[in-house]
């Protein structure tokens, strides 16, 4: 092959896979996420929603009037939720986390949640990671 295909071949990959990357503005949901929205964040603004592809799939960002933002996989699920200048209620989780942090940790700004397959990582004050299993019992703080 010549370097001139040779070259458009490689100009024309690296524009569909840049493309492929770049997040699109949505305006709609899907159901489950719009209900988790409803029910953890009632009352509270949505500013932008965007669907950006990941790997073979996509997933749902949502940047929130007060701050927080909730990421979604491409079925509405929730995966994570972050937060720099409010406190993240644990509604969405089960309620022996909560009464843990408020025990242990009873002046914690909660800044971050994360939803895994095996176990939830909540992060409080921007540098304690709790990991809890996911009946909601505590199993460890986890290393930076």
């Amino acid at each position: 092959m010549n370097t001139k295909k040779i070259f458009t071949l490689i100009l024309i990959a690296s524009s569909f896979f840049a493309s492929a990357q770049q997040k699109q503005k949505v305006t709609k949901l899907p159901p489950e996420a719009t209900t988790f929205l409803e029910a953890n964040f009632k009352g509270i603004q949505i500013q932008e929603m965007y669907k950006e592809a990941e790997g073979t799939t996509f997933k749902y960002e949502v940047k929130l009037a007060n701050g927080a933002e909730v990421e979604f996989n491409n079925r509405g699920r929730w995966r994570e939720i972050e937060s720099k200048t409010t406190t993240l209620a644990t509604t969405m989780l089960q309620p022996s986390v909560g009464a843990y942090i408020q025990k242990t940790y009873p002046n914690a700004k909660i800044t971050e949640i994360k939803k895994g397959n095996r176990f939830n990582f909540v992060k409080i004050n921007d540098e304690i990671n709790l990991q809890f299993d996911t009946e909601g019992n505590f199993y460890r703080i986890m290393p930076d």
